[in-house]
């Protein structure tokens, strides 16, 4: 299980590691202009957000056996590996990446907080300038 959950990280913060870089660099475009960028980081963030809720509830529907999981586990050779491509082995893997999925949904729904935040406080900062 601790394998299935492993693979099933490195999936999706293979995914995570892209995405993150995109972000990141339009909050370096928008360096400039500090409270937009963390706005921009912000709701990019939380899209991703929804991204994975909406993706840990379509696992149940979807055909694992097209995903960058199951090529992962189709790569691993050995009997557990085996055992995971029947009925009962493709639901205990559905399971396995949606709980995943919903992990990381919950950490990029933090750092979406912490980057609002952000830009919460420098906003506030920068009308306390002002007066």
């Amino acid at each position: 299980m601790d394998t299935l959950r492993t693979l099933a990280d490195h999936s999706i913060r293979r995914l995570l590691g892209c995405i993150a870089l995109g972000i990141g660099l339009v909050m370096v475009a928008l360096a400039n202009r500090p409270v937009l960028a963390l706005q921009s980081g912000a709701l990019l963030t939380a899209a991703v957000w929804l991204g994975l809720w909406g993706a840990a509830l379509q696992v149940p529907r979807q055909d694992l056996r097209r995903s960058a999981l199951w090529r992962q586990l189709s790569v691993m050779a050995g009997e557990g590996a085996q055992r995971l491509r029947g009925p009962r082995g493709r639901h205990q893997l559905a399971a396995i990446l949606a709980e995943r999925l919903l992990w990381h949904a919950n950490r990029a729904a933090l750092a979406a907080a912490a980057l609002g935040s952000l830009c919460l406080a420098l906003s506030g900062y920068r009308l306390l300038l002002q007066d």
